[in-house]
């Protein structure tokens, strides 16, 4: 459980946004299918100063829509 002042990520050392790149590598598919994907709106991200950032909640989210159509 994340203290007070502590963000959800500090608790487990993950990363709270990736790049695409890394979301690539997460999902186990090629960087361009990722910027395909948040091209059509498949993934949700984020943008920082111009750098595109793809949160962990928007890659579940987007696993759990596959799992729900292969269902």
């Amino acid at each position: 459980m994340p203290t007070l002042g502590q963000l959800p990520g500090e608790t487990t050392g993950l990363p709270l946004l990736y790049k695409p790149e890394e979301a690539a590598v997460q999902l186990r598919i090629s960087r361009t299918k990722v910027y395909a994907l948040l091209r059509s709106g498949a993934i949700r991200s984020v943008k920082i100063d111009g750098c595109r950032r793809i949160s962990v909640a928007a890659l579940t989210e987007y696993v759990a829509q596959l799992e729900g159509r292969a269902a």
